[in-house]
């Protein structure tokens, strides 16, 4: 069944972006195998295909006829098509072998090549990815879990053909564990790679004679390009995504010691984890248009870029393996002009190409960036796609990469047109520095690795163990003999331990290093490794750290190994490491470990996880007793004569057997502080005597380890119990409009409504009169209500009118 789901189709012209992303990314080297029935022509398998989306080959043509004028812009190739299948969505699975094994096909109608873009690939152990074309006559693969990285993606490779297929295997052990997921397929609608005839024959309206690039190039292996065999195996093709998107080179440091620094230009930069890098894709004739498309890189991390040089200056994911005979290239960072320049490149993404300009370059700037200028190459030109090449001085070293300029062909000839090249003298200043000596020797030039390419080079210091009569120019190689005689030597040869009763005595050496141990014994490392070896490493170290003896990881599965090293007396760490997160027993192998000293195991093991480290003791005859020595820990042994490292101690606020042994607080959780501060608060309380009255109590912040004294304050007597205390009680009258009225009053007494009003001023006016007299009379012998009523006993009587007169004539 065809199954056809919605597609976002995208066309591709990758922008030229400035930011980094740099996760570390697995070299795109297969691990052997083939798929299932491979070079069998009657096996037929039934599985899902995917119909993927015509591309308008004229709209594109259009386009390209644009963009592929500017070098600047990468060569496109391909559209990428969005896409989400993955083992659960899509995909048919079988089992077969042995194994459960998942297929999904995609055909691609007209396309030339097709590649995947994986937005998901994480494998596990026992599992394969594979992919190939239609009439199984090419695949790429296997892809194991030792392509597995950090981005948990993977680029795919080009393969030829319209129609594709993804076949992945998983043993029983591991079904279910593997995650895939097909985020991109990238139809190429021009040829990139391989060029087969028929294809050749078959789009030839599409394709210059040498590939994809104009009539006027160079093949690298043409006769010009004799002199420079070694730098140009420095230089690989960009791919990404649907673009033969830029060139680069590796590029040498001054450790000489193979790092994978490729430099490119600034205006390349996109996602280089995502980039494939194809080494050696060149003819391997003057004329031919096919070249080798299996020796590639995916993945690298961005160290350093900047626009003041257009340089960017990456680290590939992995170092080229042997096999691809690579080289890093030599550089010159003084800044002095050329006589001459060569470029070699891959223009519009076609095989290895070289330029030459037989004049000098000249300084200049443009776009912002410092750049040698090139008036007109002599032969060759570069084309989109080369940008980032390098460019050599006359003395094979890189002195700037391609910017961009307006030279390409015409017809069969050299338009005569410049380019510009971003200057590594300025780079150098820029930050490529850092990365390219890191041994802070403040060399200007430093020639290729690991081939020196430029004649003439050598020591030229007689006095030198290696002088070179026939050098013309030092390279900084002169050494000296070593104690042993060995020129540049380190002394090593014939150095050692010259003390036969010790137990790392050395026969050889004729020079004693001090490192003799006089009371040592031999301890031996024994390893049975399981079915990946390459997880598996170890270390055993002393007190102090210092690794004693290592090993892995390891090639050989199923496969014992051993390690005998003299120490000294004492106590060691052995810790062993698997990468996988597996152990070495018992899921995929019967792996096993073991330390041995003087016929004694002393360590055993193999059933771990990530990493397991286990202490051991060795003695000389065995006359030690290791254990612990310490009389402070739980574990103490009185009998033991040598520690081993093993002491335990009880917690902070815990005895050995697990016991609080404070609790100041007293709320159950135990004061397990190595220290505490103390916190006092200061209480006010308003009572005569404080200290009488005040409680103090403690509260702990075992969090914060604090000690807070706290206080609250009470009172003893309070025999109206209103929580006010006796001796700070307030008497008075509650109602305003009383005479003894007390706002604060906290005990009630009998208000007064007269001693604070004017006794007999009856009628109010201010003065005690007849007219008060003639009120009382009015009212004589009332009994209640009355108003006349100066005492207050209720009555008006003889009483009153005596009050009145003795107040006679008072003002009130």
């Amino acid at each position: 069944m065809i199954n056809k789901l919605p597609l976002l189709k995208r066309i591709i012209f990758p922008a030229i972006l400035s930011f980094v992303i740099s996760p570390s990314i697995n070299a795109q080297i297969s691990h052997g195998g083939s798929p299932i029935n491979w070079g069998d022509a009657t096996y037929q398998p039934t599985f899902e295909m995917h119909e993927m989306p015509n591309v308008d080959l004229d709209a594109l043509a259009i386009e390209d006829a644009v963009t592929d004028q500017h070098k600047e812009a990468p060569w496109r190739f391909g559209v990428e098509q969005e896409v989400a299948f993955n083992l659960e969505n899509s995909g048919t699975w079988t089992f077969e072998e042995g194994m459960h094994v998942w297929r999904l096909g995609f055909n691609c109608p007209n396309a030339l090549n097709v590649s995947f873009m994986l937005s998901r690939f994480v494998l596990p152990k026992e599992a394969q990815l594979y992919v190939y074309n239609a009439q199984r006559t090419a695949f790429l693969g296997s892809f194991t879990l030792e392509n597995n990285k950090d981005w948990e993606g993977l680029s795919l490779g080009v393969l030829d053909g319209s129609s594709m297929i993804l076949e992945y295997h998983e043993s029983p052990a591991s079904y279910g564990m593997g995650e895939i997921e097909v985020n991109q397929v990238i139809h190429g609608y021009r040829s990139l790679l391989n060029h087969q005839d028929a294809v050749l024959a078959e789009m030839a309206d599409r394709l210059g004679p040498f590939g994809n690039s104009g009539a006027c190039n160079i093949n690298v292996n043409c006769p010009e390009g004799a002199d420079w065999q070694t730098e140009k195996r420095s230089v690989a093709l960009i791919v990404n995504g649907g673009s033969a998107y830029c060139t680069g080179a590796l590029i040498n440091n001054t450790a000489n010691d193979g790092t994978p620094y490729f430099l490119t230009a600034n205006h390349c930069i996109g996602t280089p984890n995502t980039w494939v890098y194809y080494f050696n894709h060149e003819s391997s004739s003057c004329s031919g248009t096919t070249g080798p498309t299996n020796q590639s890189v995916s993945g690298g991390s961005l160290l350093v870029q900047n626009g003041g040089s257009d340089f960017a200056l990456i680290e590939l994911s992995s170092a080229p393996p042997a096999s691809y005979n690579v080289e890093y290239a030599g550089w010159d960072h003084s800044g002095a002009t050329p006589s001459s320049a060569v470029g070699i490149h891959h223009p519009s993404g076609d095989l290895k190409k070289i330029c030459f300009e037989n004049n000098a370059p000249y300084q200049s700037s443009t776009g912002g960036a410092q750049v040698w200028w090139i008036n007109q190459w002599e032969l060759g030109v570069t084309e989109p796609g080369s940008s980032g090449s390098p460019l050599f001085d006359q003395n094979h070293r890189i002195i700037g990469q391609l910017y961009g300029g307006a030279a390409a062909c015409s017809g069969s000839s050299n338009n005569g047109q410049y380019d510009f090249y971003g200057r590594f003298n300025v780079s150098w200043g820029l930050g490529a520095s850092q990365y390219l000596d890191p041994l802070n020797t403040g060399v200007s030039t430093l020639d290729s690795y690991p081939t020196n390419a430029v004649p003439g080079a050598g020591c030229m210091d007689p006095t030198a163990c290696n002088y070179d009569p026939t050098a013309t120019s030092d390279n900084g190689s002169c050494v000296n003999n070593d104690v042993c005689g060995i020129c540049g030597g380190d002394g090593s040869s014939c150095s050692g331990c010259t003390d036969p009763t010790s137990c790392n005595y050395d026969s050889s050496a004729t020079v004693d290093d001090g490192s003799c141990i006089g009371n040592g014994v031999d301890v031996t490392f024994t390893i049975l490794t399981d079915n990946y070896p390459g997880e598996t490493t170890w270390s055993v170290t002393d007190a102090s750290g210092a690794t004693i003896m290592s090993g892995g990881p390891y090639s050989g599965s199923a496969t014992t190994y051993t390690s005998t090293a003299c120490v000294e007396t004492g106590c060691y760490n052995v810790t062993i490491n698997d990468s996988y997160g597996d152990g070495i027993c018992c899921a995929y192998g019967e792996g096993s470990y073991s330390i041995t000293s003087d016929g004694n195991t002393l360590v055993t093991g193999g059933e771990f996880v990530s990493t397991e480290t286990t202490n051991f003791c060795v003695t000389a005859g065995g006359t030690d007793t290791p254990g612990c020595t310490n009389n402070q820990a739980c574990n103490y042994n009185s009998e033991a004569t040598i520690d081993n490292g093993s002491c335990t101690y009880a917690a902070i606020g815990y005895d050995c057997g697990g016991n609080c042994i404070q609790d100041l607080d007293e709320d159950g959780i135990c004061d397990a502080c190595e220290e505490f501060d103390l916190i006092v608060t200061d209480c006010e309380c308003s009572f005569i005597d404080p200290a009488t009255y005040t409680v103090f109590f403690t509260e702990v912040d075992e969090v914060n380890c604090l000690i807070i004294e706290e206080c609250y304050c009470v009172c003893n007597n309070d025999s109206d119990n209103d929580g006010v205390c006796d001796e700070n009680e307030i008497a008075g009258c509650d109602d305003p409009e009383a005479c003894n009225f007390e706002p604060l009053s906290t005990d009630y007494e009998l208000c007064d409504y007269q001693s604070c009003t004017c006794t007999g001023d009856i009628n109010g006016d201010g003065v005690i009169t007849v007219a008060d007299v003639l009120l009382v009379l009015s009212e004589f012998g009332c009994l209640s209500g009355c108003t006349a009523d100066v005492d207050g006993d209720t009555y008006v009587n003889v009483a009153d009118i005596l009050l009145l007169l003795a107040a006679f004539g008072t003002a009130c």
